[in-house]
């Protein structure tokens, strides 16, 4: 058992579950917020992957099979599950912000301004770096117990594992620090993402603008799309370097819409 893995698993995790914490701490205290607004975006996170994770465990098997009948090209078959997962997602996640925008917002007579928007999708975005940092948890555990020797009499009997399962054990094994990082920048940049998100769904909503709504889904589904095919086909760093420059331009767009929004009032209906 390598004790720097170990530590790095430990770093990861605990940033993981500080950082979003930590933005919303700053978010409510420097504009004044309610906690509240926080916990409904964790709240809708979780609303839409309730609705999110069985719809997709019916529809993906189906889709999978019609997509494998229609070419026999691994490659093609990737792509066009990933095109599905990207816009599956997107479709589904901006929808919600999209309603509770414009829906739930107004019954709980919350106002729509750019600084709730702010720690809404903090809220989306931490509740989900947060479960990452859950399963992460996991991880570590696994890695303890198959390098310290806990499991060496269950895995002394290869004849009982699975081919595919030795390399996955072989592959905790030799993990390095470098191995756990990227999960880390993924989360930052995701996190990042997802603001960006709700507040181009925000925008949508204020400005009566359904283009906003529509360029939140799309983008949403080419980076979900892209990171699931890249991933595949190329491996981790890559992916990262694509989710990187999606996030610096997140934070661009993130600034445009801030700017935008602060010359619209808050709107708090009856």
């Amino acid at each position: 058992m390598n004790p720097v893995v170990v530590l790095t698993f430990i770093i990861v995790i605990v940033l993981e579950i500080a950082i979003p914490l930590l933005l919303g701490y700053v978010m409510v205290r420097k504009f004044g917020l309610r906690w509240g607004i926080f916990f409904y975006g964790a709240l809708f996170f979780i609303l839409a992957q309730v609705i999110h994770i069985p719809l997709l465990l019916i529809l993906q098997p189906p889709y999978t099979a019609w997509a494998s009948s229609m070419t026999s090209d691994p490659a093609m078959v990737l792509a066009a599950l990933a095109l599905f997962l990207g816009l599956f997602a997107g479709i589904l996640e901006e929808g919600i912000r999209y309603l509770v925008f414009s829906r739930f917002f107004p019954r709980k007579s919350l106002s729509l301004d750019r600084e709730n928007g702010l720690l809404f999708g903090a809220g989306w975005g931490g509740i989900e770096c947060i479960f990452v940092a859950v399963l992460v948890i996991f991880s570590l555990i696994n890695y303890i117990l198959i390098t310290s020797g806990a499991l060496d009499a269950v895995l002394a009997n290869t004849s009982l594992i699975d081919p595919a399962q030795l390399v996955t054990l072989d592959t905790i094994r030799n993990l390095a620090p470098l191995d756990i990082l990227p999960g880390l920048f993924e989360r930052i940049m995701t996190l990042i993402l997802q603001i960006t998100f709700t507040l181009l769904v925000m925008f949508a909503v204020l400005k009566a603008r359904i283009l906003f709504l529509l360029a939140a889904v799309g983008w949403h589904t080419v980076i979900d799309a892209v990171a699931v095919y890249v991933a595949q086909m190329y491996g981790i760093w890559p992916t990262e370097t694509f989710l990187a420059f999606n996030a610096l331009i997140g934070i661009g767009v993130l600034y445009r819409v801030w700017v935008r929004l602060g010359d619209e009032p808050g709107v708090n209906p009856e």
